[in-house]
């Protein structure tokens, strides 16, 4: 008799495709503050600060680590900011779509829950763009580390570890797509971990999208927009978006238009997440802080495995801020996808200085 072992990476339940996520007048609430309350950062400007911590959270698999890329080599324009976090609505006409009862009780159910709590609410902004994104999963949540206190990179670490699973918290996300073309665009992701067959939701979507479990499965948003646009030559980390007019949307350097496009070349998502719990105990004790992780204790958990694991690595001083000591953690514990569907291939990572790949 033979017995499988569920991979770490697995949702608790596969996504589910939905449509008519929002009203046409929610739609249009959420897309004016968008539009009209820029500029937006890039994503990796909220988030990294090297190649490594990219590679730690969206890395290839079987990477060729001589290959040096910097972070200047994987920038894509796609930018980011929040509707609302952390049970705060940052934007005042998003207050009641933030504390949307019917968005919180779509993600209870996935996991059976009685009581939820308001987490991210973000929008993507994306002109045409390549993807680099091997495959990664959301943040995830402890009680005492979450994306509030702790870098992208150590989440992912973490997450891929196995060894924080005490802490962990529930949550589900309600994302909704507006892109209407079927030039690339889609959703893939694996569901039944990274090491096996993925799967793909297809563009074009309008007011369309997922019920999911994104913290525990890979996943990737595709390539999109005319593949003779994807290209920005002079899109840097500190690159932003805004709207223009009524229809278009202009990338700029400080006071220099580097990009623009029109609403038909753009890909938006819009991403509401959501904490929940099984009981009130569940709930008190995160609110209460009485059974919290903190990061010191994540990264000395993290040294004490690598050591147990004979792990060869240069103690750091500054662990959160040594480009070394992540990709040290990131080959420890290195998980990524394995293939990628005929109609998505991913985009080969190249170096600006050398060319290759």
């Amino acid at each position: 008799m033979t017995t499988s072992t569920r991979h770490p990476m697995t949702p608790a339940v596969p996504p589910q495709f939905i449509e008519n996520i929002y009203t046409p007048d929610e739609t249009a609430v959420l897309f004016d503050i968008v539009r009209n309350n820029g500029p937006w950062r890039l994503i990796a400007a909220h988030h990294f600060k090297s190649a490594e911590e990219y590679l730690a959270v969206s890395g290839p698999k079987n990477r060729d680590p001589d290959v040096k890329l910097e972070l200047s080599d994987l920038l894509t324009p796609t930018f980011r900011s929040y509707f609302g976090d952390r049970g705060v609505a940052y934007e005042n006409k998003a207050h009641e779509l933030y504390f949307n009862r019917r968005l919180l009780d779509m993600i209870k159910g996935i996991h059976g829950a009685t009581y939820a709590v308001p987490g991210s609410y973000l929008f993507n902004l994306r002109a045409p763009a390549h993807s680099y994104d091997a495959g990664h999963f959301d943040g995830a949540s402890w009680r005492g580390v979450d994306m509030g206190n702790a870098p992208l990179w150590l989440i992912s670490v973490m997450a891929k570890s196995g060894l924080f699973e005490r802490w962990e918290i529930k949550t589900g996300q309600v994302i909704s797509y507006y892109y209407n073309s079927d030039i690339d665009g889609g959703f893939t992701y694996w569901p039944d971990g990274p090491d096996l067959a993925p799967r793909r939701f297809a563009a074009p979507f309008w007011n369309s999208g997922l019920l999911t479990n994104n913290e525990k499965m890979f996943h990737r948003g595709e390539a999109s927009g005319p593949r003779d646009k994807r290209s920005i030559p002079k899109l840097q980390l500190d690159s932003v978006i805004e709207g223009a007019g009524t229809d278009e949307w202009v990338i700029r350097n400080g006071p220099e238009e580097i990009a623009r496009y029109h609403d038909d070349d753009m890909r938006f998502l819009f991403h509401y997440s959501a904490n929940v719990f099984d009981d009130l105990a569940d709930v008190k004790r995160y609110l209460d802080h009485t059974d919290d992780l903190t990061v010191e204790q994540a990264l000395g958990m993290l040294i004490d495995d690598l050591d147990a694991r004979g792990v060869s690595y240069t103690s750091p001083s500054d662990p959160l801020n040594d480009a070394d000591f992540v990709a040290t953690l990131t080959r420890a514990y290195a998980m990524a996808p394995a293939d990628y569907p005929a109609e998505a291939p991913l985009d080969i990572m190249r170096s600006a200085r050398s060319g290759k790949s």
